[in-house]
């Protein structure tokens, strides 16, 4: 009866963390909506990672633990929503193979994030300002979404089809030949 947020990453004391804690401020600026968090992962982190989600409703946030990775695509499917804060992510394989599932993504705009998540279309995009504007920014992405559920399903479903024409193992390969043909041409006499 409330939609799932989900979000799959390790628990590590750097970036990690500090995606968690954006993740537990925006949710905290959420209390007036249905919604339930489950949390896939683990690591050195988990103490650190479960205190950032203190004095959020109980009930709302669920800690999974680590699993295999032959059980996330089906974890994936019955979410609503991938929220990741995404501080410092380089690419982020869970927000590839969220869409892949055709989950879409609410995310940081990162480093990387920005290359596989289109905006709009396949999820949101949150840019980097101040703290305070971060979890503002995030609640109001994810808030937006909740409430939506057919823009929820048409972002799934393009992001679903998006990965499986522009990220997959032959389209990488496909991009590799072409950038070393390019760098051989243009090494040649």
């Amino acid at each position: 009866d409330r939609p799932v947020l989900l979000s799959v990453a390790m628990m590590r004391h750097d970036s990690k963390i500090e995606s968690y804690r954006r993740l537990a401020a925006a949710l905290r600026r959420m209390g007036d909506l249905a919604w339930q968090l489950l949390v896939v992962g683990d690591g050195p982190a988990r103490r650190a990672v479960e205190a950032a989600f203190d004095g959020i409703e109980s009930g709302r946030v669920r800690f999974a633990g680590m699993l295999a990775p032959e059980r996330l695509p089906a974890v994936y499917a019955a979410a609503d929503i991938f929220a990741w804060p995404a501080v410092n992510e380089a690419y982020g394989m869970a927000v590839l193979e969220a869409q892949a599932t055709g989950l879409p993504v609410v995310a940081g705009i990162g480093l990387g994030v920005g290359d596989i998540v289109r905006d709009g279309e396949t999820g949101v995009l949150v840019a980097e300002d101040g703290p305070a504007a971060r979890a503002v920014a995030f609640a109001a992405a994810l808030r937006a979404l909740l409430l939506a559920p057919e823009r929820r399903g048409a972002m799934g479903a393009r992001a679903a089809k998006t990965i499986a024409s522009r990220h997959t193992v032959e389209a990488a390969a496909a991009v590799l030949n072409r950038v070393l043909e390019s760098t051989v041409r243009v090494g040649s006499p």
